[in-house]
């Protein structure tokens, strides 16, 4: 390199070794900006389907605060296409759940499973299995007897964020089932108009 700068001003000597070690570190930014983030870890896997179970225990049982605490502030629940964006309108839909499942004089168990996960240990969308269970002792056919079955089948679509070391919903959404399409290859549920 000496010889190549030999004849050089300083200046010039300086500016060229400048251009020289940017083109040696270009190839070696790209890389880095090209990387892919980090997968989840197993630990935040296991967060968020945490996450998950701890959103059906509240549902089924029907823990409204241990519904909301499980939300960003940010927070957003998309149910049949209605966006209910912040707590308030959280709370309105979840209670309007709660009111048909009690006029109908069910229970209600659901399930989450089937987990896909992209993102990183910050923010992660999560599509899964939604299963909806229901049970009702008044229609039994026979003293004793309780009829149940399932209710509905879809899919859930949520965005997790990582808040003070704890995964929380951003944004929540259950699905209708879809035979055409892998909910993944579509638009996100909240961005649809």
């Amino acid at each position: 390199m000496t010889n190549t700068l030999k004849g050089l001003s300083r200046r010039n000597a300086i500016a060229a070794a400048g251009l020289l070690g940017a083109a040696v570190a270009a190839p070696a930014a790209a890389k880095v900006a090209n990387r892919r983030p980090a997968p989840l870890s197993l630990e935040d896997r296991a967060a968020i389907q945490d996450l998950f179970t701890d959103y059906l225990w509240a549902y089924d049982c029907s823990d409204e605060q241990g519904f909301i605490d499980l939300f960003s502030p940010d927070g957003m629940v998309v149910g049949h296409g209605k966006h209910h964006v912040g707590e308030a309108a959280m709370r309105e839909w979840f209670r309007y759940l709660l009111d048909m499942r009690d006029k109908a004089q069910d229970f209600w168990l659901h399930e989450a499973g089937q987990f896909r996960f992209e993102g990183d240990g910050q923010t992660c969308v999560v599509y899964a299995y939604a299963t909806h269970f229901r049970g009702n002792p008044v229609t039994m056919a026979y003293p004793g007897e309780l009829t149940m079955g399932v209710r509905s089948l879809g899919y859930f679509v949520n965005e997790c964020v990582k808040i003070g070391g704890k995964w929380k919903f951003r944004r929540l959404t259950i699905n209708r089932w879809d035979l055409k399409t892998q909910p993944w290859k579509k638009p996100k549920p909240w961005d649809a108009a």
